[in-house]
């Protein structure tokens, strides 16, 4: 009988099967694969701008902080202005109704000064009448004791009386009006306070006039020119950075590993071992998806699996699309 070499095959096909889905399970329980990729920053405002400079155009190289643009906004100075304008008339209309409350306080003392000037003249009046009074009796009744007279002394006792009132009642008008300016200072504080605040945010929005680079990486695309209107939220600028801050990692559909968003994992280079960080789990996606080609264990097999995306640190020293092998913590 003829020997079929197909008998030989079919259990070493069977094995191999058998072998690849515990490698295929094995793979996806403890480590799984991943591309290095770089998340594209597209940068705008979020007012409407005038673009007042752009200092970078497409291809330009740029570091993390760099100023790309420089905008205008003319709201913000007519504001400033009507806010500095604010200021001006509260302290005018301050200082005038002080300068009126100051005058009403010095005719308050004045009249009292006339008033009172007037009273002590009265009562020297009758104290040089009583005076004389006493003189002219005891020349015509030598003998006689003289006493100066009630009704002259009640008078002058009733007229400084009458001068106490009058200094109290001032000292009561001043105390008011003293008041009022005192209410006056303290609307005054509070409305320019309130103004004040308002330049100072004023001034923080005029400095954030800025386009500011977020990542060291290369200008990708410009969408605007100098002197050009952009509405608020409108895309100005892309750019890519240098090196990858993300890892886009697929997940085998046999896995049940525990992943969680937050979890730290450890990422190694497929082909440089010794380039390793950590990284953490930013999102996973529950749809499943094909594998990309480099991806797969073996390339003639369609597989599926989940996206996984995880965070870069800063320094990372991966290359961008480098393969990344994505280690799980150990249950």
């Amino acid at each position: 009988m003829k020997f079929n070499i197909l008998f030989l095959l079919f259990p070493a096909a069977l094995a191999a099967c058998f072998w690849i889905a515990s490698d295929f399970q094995y793979q996806s329980v403890n480590s799984f694969f991943g591309i290095a990729e770089t998340e594209l920053q597209s940068l705008n405002f979020d007012h409407d701008i005038a673009v007042r400079e752009v200092f970078v155009k497409t291809g330009d190289l740029v570091k993390q902080g760099d100023t790309l643009a420089t905008f205008y906004r003319a709201e913000l100075d007519r504001q400033s202005l009507e806010n500095l304008s604010d200021l001006q008339i509260t302290e005018t209309e301050r200082n005038a109704e002080f300068a009126i409350l100051e005058k009403e306080k010095d005719l308050v003392r004045t009249r009292l000064s006339a008033d009172v000037r007037e009273l002590y003249t009265e009562i020297s009046l009758l104290a040089t009448e009583d005076s004389l009074t006493s003189v002219f009796r005891s020349s015509v009744y030598p003998d006689m004791k003289t006493a100066g007279n009630k009704i002259v002394a009640d008078k002058m006792e009733a007229l400084r009386k009458q001068i106490d009132d009058l200094q109290k009642r001032a000292r009561e008008e001043i105390s008011i009006l003293e008041s009022r300016q005192a209410a006056l200072e303290a609307v005054a504080s509070v409305r320019n306070a309130g103004t004040r605040a308002s330049l100072q945010q004023l001034e923080s929005e005029k400095n954030r006039l800025f386009l500011i680079a977020p990542v060291d990486g290369y200008v990708e695309s410009v969408m605007m020119a100098r002197n050009s209107l952009k509405e608020a939220f409108t895309e100005l600028m892309k750019i890519n950075p240098n090196a990858p801050n993300m890892v886009v990692g697929f997940i085998h559909e046999a896995s049940d590993a525990p992943l969680a968003v937050g979890q730290e994992v450890e990422l190694v280079s497929f082909n440089r071992p010794e380039m390793n960080c950590k990284g953490q789990i930013a999102s996973i996606n529950p749809r499943m998806t094909e594998l990309p080609l480099r991806l797969r264990k073996f390339i003639e097999m369609r597989s599926w699996g989940r996206e996984v995306y995880i965070g870069l640190p800063q320094g990372n020293r991966f290359y961008i699309s480098e393969k990344i092998t994505i280690n799980l913590p150990t249950r």
